[in-house]
C-alpha cells in the first residue's frame, strides 16, 4: 500500500511542477459575434474562443471578461458592476491542443457602440494552490441602432411636409421625360413645340411632359447644442432621424443625411454626409448608432455645408434637441436662402 501511495505523491509532485512551468502565452482568448450591428433588444450571440496551443491540458482556467453595462445577462450568471462595465468570470477546463467556445446569448436595448472585451486569463496549478495569469486585450464591438420614434405629432408633421413637397413637384415639369404630343392651343411656350410631329401632322403640336420630377430632401441632425449629460436627448434625436428617413424612403423620396456629430470608433472628423436609398439604409442606421455628443462644427456651419452640397431644389428637415432656443431663427434663415420647404423637428418638445 505504501509504495502505491509514494507513486501517487511522486506523480502529483511531477504534475504540479509541470503545471507551474506552463507558459500562459500558450493559451489565447478571442471573440466572435453573431452580428456586428443589431436592432435594440434583438438577441445575438457572443462567443469567447479559448485556444490551448500546448500539449498539456489546463485543469483550471479562469477567464475574466468585461461586458457592456447595457448588456442583458442571464439571471444565473454572476457578475460585478463597475463604472466601465460588467465584470464576469468563467471557469473551465481545456484539453491539450484543444479549442473551447463559451457561448453567451444576450441583447442590448440602448443605442450606441458596445464592446465585449477580455480582461485577464488565469491558469491554476495541478493542486490548486497557485495560479499564473496574464492580461489580454481582445475585444469585439457591436453597434445598436436607435429605436424607431413612436410620435403621432411627428407623423402628422411629416405627412403635411411631404404633401407640400409633392404639390411643388407637380408644379415643376420635367423637361426630359415626354409623355406624348397634343395640338397647340396658342398658350404654350414656343420651346415646347415638337417640330417633327408638327411637320408630319401638318399642324402645330406641342410636347406633354411627365410631372414626376423628384425633389430630394436633406435631413440635418445637429448635436452641438446637446448637453453631454443628456444621453436620452441624444438618443431621441437619433431615433427621430431614423423614423424621418425611413418614412421619406417609404414614400419614394431621395434622402441625403447630414450631421456634425463625430461617429464613435471612426477617424473622420468632418461633417458626415450619407446618401440613403430604399433597401440600402444599413449605412445610415449604423452611423446613427455611432453618433456621439462630440461635434465637428456649429449648427450654422452644418447648415451652410448642407446647402452647399445639395441641389438647388432640395427641401430640408432640421433635427435639433428640445432645449435649442434659436432653432426657428436658423430655420427661417435657411428657408429664405433656399426658397424651399424647411421643417424643424425637436423631439421631446
Amino acid at each position: 500500500m505504501l509504495p502505491i501511495l509514494v507513486i501517487i505523491v511522486a506523480l502529483g509532485i511531477i504534475l504540479e511542477a509541470l503545471s507551474l512551468r506552463r507558459d500562459p502565452d500558450m493559451v489565447e482568448l478571442d471573440y466572435a459575434m453573431s452580428a456586428s450591428v443589431t436592432e435594440p433588444g434583438a438577441p445575438f450571440k457572443v462567443q469567447a474562443i479559448i485556444t490551448n496551443k500546448s500539449r498539456m491540458p489546463v485543469s483550471y482556467l479562469a477567464i475574466k471578461e468585461i461586458f457592456p453595462l447595457a448588456a442583458e445577462l442571464p439571471e444565473d450568471m454572476l457578475f460585478q458592476v463597475k463604472n466601465d462595465g460588467l465584470y464576469v468570470e468563467n471557469v473551465c477546463r481545456v484539453g491539450g491542443r484543444q479549442r473551447k467556445r463559451l457561448i453567451l446569448d444576450t441583447s442590448i436595448k440602448k443605442r450606441g457602440v458596445h464592446s465585449f472585451k477580455g480582461d485577464s486569463i488565469a491558469l491554476g496549478d495541478f493542486l490548486g494552490f497557485r495560479e499564473v495569469s496574464k492580461r489580454v486585450s481582445t475585444r469585439q464591438e457591436i453597434v445598436v441602432y436607435p429605436k424607431k420614434l413612436e410620435c403621432p405629432h411627428l407623423t402628422d408633421a411629416l405627412a403635411s411636409f411631404f404633401g407640400d413637397i409633392a404639390a411643388k413637384r407637380y408644379l415643376i415639369r420635367d423637361p426630359i421625360i415626354t409623355a406624348g404630343c397634343r395640338e397647340y392651343t396658342g398658350r404654350e411656350p414656343m420651346k415646347d413645340i415638337h417640330w417633327l410631329q408638327s411637320a408630319r401632322r401638318g399642324e402645330l403640336m406641342v410636347r406633354e411632359f411627365e410631372h414626376n420630377r423628384q425633389l430630394s430632401i436633406n435631413v440635418v441632425l445637429s448635436v452641438s447644442e446637446i448637453d453631454t449629460s443628456d444621453s436620452e436627448g441624444l438618443d431621441e434625436c437619433c431615433s427621430a432621424a431614423r423614423s424621418i428617413c425611413e418614412e421619406l424612403l417609404s414614400r419614394g423620396a431621395p434622402v441625403v443625411f447630414f450631421t456634425n456629430a463625430l461617429l464613435q470608433r471612426r477617424e473622420d472628423k468632418a461633417i458626415w454626409k450619407c446618401e440613403v436609398f430604399p433597401e440600402h439604409a444599413g449605412g445610415l442606421l449604423e452611423g446613427l448608432g455611432r453618433v456621439s455628443f462630440r461635434s465637428c462644427c456649429s449648427l450654422d456651419k452644418l447648415l451652410e455645408y448642407a446647402f452647399r452640397e445639395s441641389s438647388s431644389d432640395a427641401a430640408f428637415i432640421v433635427i435639433l434637441p428640445a432645449g435649442e432656443m434659436h432653432g426657428d431663427e436658423f430655420v427661417n434663415r435657411l428657408r429664405s436662402i433656399t426658397n424651399q420647404e424647411v421643417l424643424l423637428v425637436q423631439p421631446g418638445s
